[in-house]
């Protein structure tokens, strides 16, 4: 557990003091803070510059999460689900949801390209899949995936040219 002691808003950056409790892991307040990073660009801004700052402050991996409830007709699938990444960086996407899902590239299952890229197959839940994006072909394209067990489940990855 963490508190947001004060909080100031620079243009397109979010600066949070953090107290620590009850012995928070520094690797769990990263991804908390870049939770709230990816929520307050996705929810108050409207952009992705408080994200990709908050990205690439820390690591050089995008995190995706596979939100529970995932698979329900109208819920948020991935978050976030589009993800600005450049040629040679890793996307990890965690299963958060409880029950099994898949992270494939492609639009759907008649997709004559599915998995071409990459396929997580069944992911447990909590269990991880990552992804580096290397093929120079795909820069400056938008790479859609999908779950193939809950088609209805959709993200996209976007690889910007370097």
């Amino acid at each position: 557990m963490f508190i947001v002691q004060n909080m100031m808003i620079i243009p397109s950056l979010a600066v949070v003091t953090i107290v620590l409790l009850g012995g928070m892991s520094l690797t769990s307040l990263i991804k908390e803070t870049i939770v709230w990073a990816q929520y307050y660009s996705d929810n108050e801004t409207g952009s992705n510059s408080v994200n990709s700052q908050a990205k690439n402050l820390t690591t050089n991996t995008a995190e995706v999460t596979i939100v529970e409830g995932a698979a329900a007709l109208g819920n948020k699938a991935f978050s976030p689900d589009s993800t600005n990444v450049t040629l040679g960086q890793n996307v990890t996407w965690t299963n958060g949801d409880s029950q099994f899902h898949t992270v494939t590239s492609g639009t759907g299952p008649d997709d004559s390209n599915v998995a071409n890229e990459f396929d997580s197959k069944a992911l447990s839940p909590g269990e991880k899949f990552s992804h580096v994006f290397n093929n120079e072909s795909l820069a400056g394209t938008d790479l859609p995936y999908f779950c193939q067990i809950h088609p209805v489940m959709i993200g996209t990855i976007t690889i910007d040219q370097i």
